[in-house]
């Protein structure tokens, strides 16, 4: 397998200056690739990828996904997202990369839609499309279920996973998402092994959950899909929190999945390579999976 990080702990609050240096510690820790999901990577080098492919390729690194949310409530907005995904498919062709993911659907629909039925519809029909054009780019285009949106319910997940074709659009299963929306890891993760075309290790814990405000006139906790502090849990290094990764590493073994294990980890305590070095640490001792990086090195030395 391949193992990958994603940029917010380097590059959150706009940080881009961080670029530079977090590709020198994520080939320090011995990652294989990075998730990016801002724009600031496709617009540096949207007219110079070359230039990209040299860069990653000095850190031994590769662009696993380019993570990419589209506003569905909304249809103007839509189409412009529309258009910026099958930019990102176009800009991620051309550097080499596989894999582009996509979200959406906010749980505000009533102002363009007649039911949540033909809300989850529309968002179907669009991945779709969508997941025709990847594979034009030749792509893999993976639905990243979040909570905070429509999918955060089971029913609505299932629905959309029902409409969709499962030929054109994957599954990119994020354990960390689907245990914030209450749903059983171990059980979503049996039922579409064979969907999942990209996954997302994340771990959340429940316990000391924050009541109240944390400073005057800013009141929070709140259940509008913020990553820091909420009113439902907090995510943590892989191994800190509540999800079963052994069972979930077991399923994905025995279905011969060999894809990216990558984790979408958006806040920490600590400094972003102790944060990253703990996490490939718990996959490589804890789960016994080693990165295609590590098995080069090994041979190397």
């Amino acid at each position: 397998m391949k193992i990958g990080f994603g940029t917010q702990l380097w590059l959150k609050d706009n940080h881009y200056e961080n670029f530079h240096r977090m590709l020198d510690e994520m080939a320090l820790v011995g990652l294989d690739g990075f998730e990016v999901c801002y724009a600031f990577l496709i617009d540096w080098y949207e007219r110079k990828p070359r230039e990209l492919m040299r860069l990653l390729s000095m850190h031994g690194l590769e662009l696993s996904s380019y993570y990419w949310g589209i506003s569905f409530n909304n249809k103007e907005a839509c189409r412009r997202g529309i258009e910026e995904v099958k930019r990102r498919c176009r800009f991620v062709s051309a550097i080499g990369g596989q894999t582009i993911l996509l979200d959406g659907g906010e749980r505000d629909w009533h102002a363009e839609y007649s039911s949540v039925d033909d809300y989850i519809k529309f968002i179907a029909e669009t991945a779709n499309q969508l997941g025709e054009y990847a594979r034009s780019q030749g792509l893999t285009l993976a639905w990243h279920q979040h909570w905070g949106s429509i999918f955060e319910t089971q029913p609505a997940l299932e629905r959309f996973l029902a409409l969709t074709d499962p030929e054109v659009v994957g599954f990119c299963c994020d354990v960390g998402q689907i245990a914030l929306s209450g749903m059983d890891v171990v059980d979503i993760v049996k039922r579409y092994v064979s969907r999942i075309k990209f996954m997302h290790y994340k771990d959340i814990t429940f316990a000391g959950r924050p009541h109240g405000e944390l400073w005057r006139d800013y009141a929070v906790p709140a259940d509008e899909g913020a990553y820091g502090v909420d009113s439902r849990g907090r995510f943590v290094e892989l191994g800190r929190g509540v999800v079963p990764f052994k069972e979930v590493t077991n399923i994905l073994l025995d279905a011969g999945y060999d894809g990216w294990l990558v984790d979408d980890f958006d806040y920490s305590g600590y400094s972003p390579v102790e944060s990253v070095q703990a996490c490939k640490d718990f996959i490589n001792k804890g789960l016994g999976i080693v990165s295609a990086r590590d098995v080069r090195e090994a041979h190397a030395r």
